[in-house]
């Protein structure tokens, strides 16, 4: 079964993405179509990448990814050999999958390392500006979905795209060790208000290990990686590694968000996180 997921700011109180699912459908009717995330806020591509990098390992080779989120910044803060734009539509292959985005930095967020092939896709008509997901990033997708599926990556893409190189390469902040201290930020706020880091597990055992530690956080200090939440009390805040392998912070039944740090992550605040650790 052919799967395509959907990664956009569409919402779901207006039409848009019902559209974008009926003309999918309506191509293919034995079509898959997931929901990845489609209430995007503030053409937060941070928040898709994060989405996207944790939820790719566990779709099938040769999914279709349509992220449809474009990264609004300011022009006067661009480069002539390094820019966003926002009106070229970009087509990789990574990991066994097909991801379709603007060119938004996307690809570097997922993988700072990335090194893939990226196809610059062609379209005729202006007009498909206004709604891109729909005329541009569907067609692409049926065209591969319609392709043969043992032909080799090039050949699916050779009629609808040009290799390209000049893509636009975000850089995320990444923790570091500085002294005997690990710092990290927050990176991505979920629906209960968790705020998880770009620490990650592996590196925390490498750095601190065994050591003793304590992570500072707005108004208190937590010296103890815990395993679930309830082994705190009720609105006690914790720390423990997720799902995802990242550092995390919470409060037992709260919104750790609004009780340590009443602001925006990634917009008008940063949650600079400090685990100073010794011997």
């Amino acid at each position: 079964m052919s799967i395509v997921t959907l990664t956009t700011d569409l919402g779901y109180r207006d039409p848009y993405l019902a559209i974008v699912k009926a003309k999918l459908i309506s191509q293919n009717s034995g079509l898959q179509i997931i929901d990845l995330s489609c209430d995007i806020k503030d053409n937060n591509i941070s928040d898709a990448a994060f989405i996207l990098k944790n939820a790719l390992p566990y779709f099938p080779d040769n999914t279709i990814h349509l992220v449809a989120v474009k990264f609004i910044v300011d022009s006067n803060n661009l480069n002539r050999t390094n820019s966003i734009d926002n009106t070229r539509y970009l087509l990789t292959y990574y990991k066994n999958q097909f991801v379709i985005c603007p060119d938004n930095g996307l690809f570097t967020l997922l993988d700072s390392t990335f090194n893939e092939p990226v196809y610059q896709i062609y379209y005729e008509d202006n007009t498909k500006h206004h709604f891109f997901l729909k005329d541009v990033f569907v067609n692409t997708a049926i065209h591969l979905l319609n392709s043969n599926l043992p032909a080799e990556i090039a050949d699916k893409i050779k009629d609808i795209g040009i290799l390209t190189s000049d893509y636009y390469k975000a850089v995320q902040f990444e923790s570091f060790v500085s002294g005997n201290t690990l710092r990290g930020k927050g990176i991505y706020i979920d629906d209960f208000g968790n705020i998880i880091t770009n620490i990650t597990k592996r590196q925390f055992i490498d750095v601190v290990g065994k050591k003793s530690f304590n992570i500072t956080l707005p108004g208190t200090r937590i010296t103890k990686i815990h395993n679930t939440y309830d082994e705190v009390k009720h609105g006690q805040p914790l720390v423990l590694f997720n799902s995802f392998g990242n550092l995390e912070i919470a409060i037992n039944g709260g919104n750790a968000q609004k009780m340590l740090c009443p602001r925006n992550i990634g917009s008008k605040f940063d949650f600079n996180l400090m685990n100073e650790f010794h011997d």
